[in-house]
């Protein structure tokens, strides 16, 4: 008995050694796929004893060159003999440098490949082994970078795998140019990119059981562009049924600073840029085609601006996003979504701010980034509103930066996440959302104090790089309470990979995104609760639409004479709507018999009459009040003058229909009984800011008001 005892654990000592000696062996474990043979490695992450197969480099479609530029991802072809598959394939063709830039201010060791044309492989982390015929949930993750930049070699899956015992896959597509390039109609379609990752997915159907994954359980993740990507394959008819759970992190397809919903102008420029032909689309790509990677690299060298986006080409995406999600013509998946607290904390806005932005910005740096992130903000009243949402009226240049941090989180990724939660939970679908808040020690180590969780801080928690001991490793220790965070986001993310729901065993409960949109706070210590950033939320989504909607119409006001449609207005550092009604009739126009005699009462009219024109001035002399009126500093129009001049101008925060009882302040124009008008004073301000109604009457001047 003692004897077989120790013969026993002799067998499993010898067992344990063998495992050890087969992790650190040059001999990778060798599968056989329906393509070939694929020879990988062995890697292990800190903490766990699971050994996970790595195989890099896998291709899933053709290479897309010569001919097969700006063309659907073809099938991959097959191979003889065994496919080294232990080197990370080369980046989709982008500038190498701004890669290697980013990533040193990472505090992450990370060896960045060459990049090039030939760059559609995939990279596959399994705790399976070869020919076990497991099938474990697979979980495919979609890289980031603006549609432009970043690869799957940037990212480790072994981690994922060890802890959640699922395999992961992480895809590379076409970027930039190659991938996003459109003419906006059959020569050049677009979404290319877009297109790739529906191949790997097919792959992935096709080919996941070789490597012990289930086709039948496949989760898609992805963080900022790859979020933007999830999600979008959720609206897609292309992409039905190739995956059956959604992670979005940090990025929706209601992102619209990454659609390009008229791509010609762009196509247009990259041709001349290029010395191309641009007098047809069919010639514009033609030229496109035949330049070369280094021509290619080189533009976007020159013209770091040009932005490549997702278009409505009628195939991957057939309609409008908005118009998708308001009709639930999307696939009804369990979906996860959610945001950094600081979004815009540093990366962002180290990219797009202009110099010495950490010190503090002024109101006037912050306009012109307005209508890049929100095309809908054109009218400067809309502006005003909505820099006094976020900033205030305060002077204080580090207020402003902070607000315009927040104002570009909102746009580029908070509101579009809140947007997609509700049109998902609206359509039935499982939803779960999240606010990270805890940021990586490591990196806030390299950031100003003010910055927050930032842009992408999840990853690491996500794929556990605390524990990665393979080709990416962090260039320092996290503490063990972050260590603990990323085993428990793990535990979040593998278990909604297994079953649709975040929730397990030892976890904090994750509610749904339901009615009182429901999220989980995540950090240190996870905290359910409600209305992600609901306030601006409701503004942006609910009371500024209204405005905009309202503005266009103008106010209408139905009076004893006759109804009058007026126009919105704003003062700065105020939200108060302020209804203006011009060239309003107070008396019978003073002219033919009634000159010189007193006013008569106003006659009712037909219809509704415009009032958003300022009314003639009464006679005068105008060139002197031009003149009058340069030397003020102030820009006047000034209207032309008539005898027929007896109107007035009303401002008033009361809407049309209110019961509302303010006190009215009626302004009279001085000018010496012979110059000046209403229309060269408003009462806008006053009105807004004291709560009251302005009236600014006209009189008759000079000879025809006062002679006698």
């Amino acid at each position: 008995m003692r004897g077989s005892v120790v013969l026993s654990l002799c067998v499993l000592v010898l067992v344990q050694l063998s495992l050890q000696n087969t992790v650190k062996a040059e001999d990778g474990p060798v599968l056989q796929t329906k393509f070939g043979a694929l020879k990988g490695e062995y890697v292990k992450a800190k903490g766990k004893d699971t050994v996970v197969h790595s195989y890099l480099g896998v291709p899933f479609v053709k290479p897309p060159v010569g001919p097969l530029r700006f063309s659907p991802p073809q099938p991959a072809e097959k191979w003889a003999g065994v496919r080294d598959a232990t080197k990370q394939p080369f980046m989709c063709l982008q500038e190498k440098q701004i890669v290697e830039d980013l990533v040193a201010n990472i505090s992450m060791n990370i060896e960045v490949p060459d990049s090039s044309e030939d760059c559609l492989y995939l990279n596959v982390y399994t705790p399976s082994k070869p020919g076990a015929n497991d099938k474990l949930p697979v979980m495919v993750w979609i890289h980031g970078g603006g549609l432009s930049m970043a690869a799957a070699s940037l990212f480790d899956g072994h981690v994922l795998a060890a802890y959640q015992d699922v395999v992961v896959v992480l895809i590379q597509y076409r970027l930039g140019l190659l991938g996003f390039f459109s003419t906006g109609d059959e020569h050049a379609p677009g979404n290319y990119g877009l297109l790739d990752q529906v191949a790997a997915l097919q792959w992935v159907q096709e080919n996941i059981h070789s490597f012990g994954g289930d086709p039948g359980s496949v989760t898609i993740f992805g963080e900022s562009a790859g979020g933007v990507s999830v999600s979008l394959h959720i609206l897609s008819p292309l992409s039905a049924n190739l995956f059956h759970h959604a992670i979005a992190e940090s990025g929706t397809a209601a992102v619209d600073a990454i659609m390009s919903p008229n791509p010609l102008p762009t196509a247009q420029f990259v041709g001349n840029a290029s010395g191309c032909d641009i007098s047809s689309t069919k010639k514009v790509v033609d030229c496109v085609m035949q330049l070369t990677e280094d021509d290619i690299l080189t533009l976007l060298k020159e013209h770091p601006m040009v932005h490549f986006g997702v278009t409505m080409d009628g195939w991957f995406l057939p309609k409008p996003v908005e118009e998708l999600l308001q009709s639930q013509q999307f696939n009804k998946v369990p979906l996860i979504t959610g945001i950094t607290n600081d979004e815009s904390g540093y990366m962002l806005p180290s990219f797009f701010s202009p110099q010495g932005w950490i010190d503090g910005m002024d109101m006037e740096q912050i306009l012109p980034f307005l209508t890049i992130f929100n095309p809908t903000l054109q009218d400067q009243s809309i502006v005003e509103l909505v820099l006094n949402e976020y900033l205030g009226t305060s002077p204080d240049r580090t207020k402003i930066r902070d607000g315009f941090r927040e104002m570009l989180g909102d746009f580029m990724f908070n509101i579009p996440a809140r947007k997609v939660a509700n049109y998902h939970r609206d359509a039935g679908a499982p939803v779960y959302m999240y606010e990270f808040q805890h940021p990586p020690s490591l990196l806030q180590k390299k950031r100003p104090s003010f910055v927050g969780c930032d842009h992408g801080d999840e990853v690491i928690f996500v794929l556990g790089f605390c524990f990665a001991d393979g080709r990416i490793k962090l260039e320092e220790e996290l503490s063990e309470e972050e260590n603990e965070l990323c085993r428990t986001v793990m535990a979040y993310w593998g278990n909604f990979a297994r079953t649709g729901s975040p929730n397990g065993l030892g976890l904090t409960e994750w509610p749904k995104f339901g009615a009182e949109a429901e999220y989980l706070s995540i950090g240190l210590e996870q905290k359910p609760s409600k209305d992600l950033k609901g306030k601006h939320f409701t503004f942006m989504t609910q009371t500024l639409p209204q405005i905009i909607k309202e503005r266009k119409e103008g106010p209408l006001v139905h009076t004893k004479l006759g109804s009058l449609r007026g126009a919105f207005m704003t003062a700065k550092g105020k939200e108060t709507v302020i209804s203006s009604y011009f060239g309003v009739p107070f008396a019978k126009p003073p002219v033919g018999l009634l000159r010189l005699a007193p006013p008569q009462p106003a006659e009712a009219w037909q219809g509704v009459r415009d009032a958003t024109k300022q009314p003639l001035m009464c006679l005068q002399a105008r060139d002197l009040l031009l003149d009058l009126l340069a030397n003020v500093s102030m820009n006047v129009e000034v209207p032309e003058v008539s005898e027929d001049c007896l109107y007035l101008n009303i401002y008033t925060p009361s809407k049309p229909g209110d019961n509302s009882k303010l006190p009215v302040m009626v302004w009279i124009h001085g000018g010496g009984f012979s110059a000046a008008s209403a229309s060269i004073f408003d009462g806008l301000v006053l009105a807004a800011y004291q709560d009251v109604v302005v009236v600014l009457i006209q009189y008759r001047l000079g000879l025809l008001g006062f002679f006698r």
